[in-house]
């Protein structure tokens, strides 16, 4: 499958804030025009001198968009994203995009947004693009060293409320938790994190209310050619850069997957 020439742009990093000791914010000038983004889609980025394999583009979402800036939040988890936060100011980027079929739409009039860690960069984005649906925004920490993300998420969206593991910040428990054990109704949710949460809302919610996740996978290409990204359904395997990465919590098969 070959990538459009209209995905495919040039970038200089512009900005990085250290958020937590392996979370950064980067904020990334873009040439070109760039079409109307939604919420849940995403960009696969790399610096300019990584010319081939294995230093694959590494996809990411967007947290924000902002004229011809682009914001992402980057957690380290290996070689190529170590490698990304520690480009210096001014380096130029490869960032193919934007990314994604899967996005956050609303049915309704109510949506509580339920992120887990890094996760919350799609719904933040989703707090910003549809504010009047909005009804309850929910960050889960895992400790008080995340204090910085969780400032960082409340300067972008004051009424988020901070779920903290240990308790040290914000709630004692999971963002689940804190989602589940609230006193407004649900009639929507959005999330973004790890599985366990994805399935800890299903369980909680017995299919009572659409609940969109957006969901992450190894990508090789991010446009659907390489299937690095499939993951199982309940309409069989489906690939999470070109049909997702926002599907329907009830149509993935949780236990199956990592």
């Amino acid at each position: 499958m070959r990538c459009d020439d209209g995905l495919e742009r040039s970038g200089i990093l512009s900005e990085k804030v250290r958020l937590a000791k392996e979370v950064y914010l980067l904020r990334f000038e873009v040439e070109g025009f760039m079409s109307s983004i939604m919420p849940g889609q995403f960009f696969m980025i790399g610096p300019c001198r990584w010319k081939r394999d294995p230093l694959l583009l590494r996809p990411f979402a967007v947290a924000d968009k902002k004229g011809y800036t682009l914001e992402f939040l980057v957690k380290v988890a290996g070689f190529g994203t170590n490698d990304i936060v520690r480009c210096e100011i001014g380096s130029p980027f490869r960032l193919r995009g934007p990314l994604g079929r899967g996005v956050f739409k609303p049915l309704g009039k109510s949506v509580a947004l339920v992120a887990g860690g890094i996760g919350v960069a799609p719904l933040v984005f989703a707090r910003k693009y549809y504010p009047e649906v909005v009804s309850k925004f929910v960050l889960g920490v895992p400790n008080g060293d995340w204090a910085d993300v969780a400032s960082w998420v409340k300067s972008e969206c004051p009424e988020v409320v901070i779920a903290c593991d240990d308790g040290t910040i914000g709630e004692r428990g999971t963002a689940a938790d804190v989602l589940l054990n609230g006193k407004w109704p649900i009639e929507e949710v959005w999330a973004c994190g790890p599985v366990a949460m994805f399935k800890a809302i299903y369980a909680g919610l017995n299919g009572r209310v659409r609940i969109l996740g957006s969901f992450e996978s190894r990508m090789g290409c991010g446009i659907g050619g390489c299937h690095s990204c499939s993951i199982p359904t309940k309409n069989g395997m489906t690939e999470v850069c070109s049909r997702g990465p926002v599907l329907d919590v009830a149509e993935v098969c949780l236990d199956e997957l990592i």
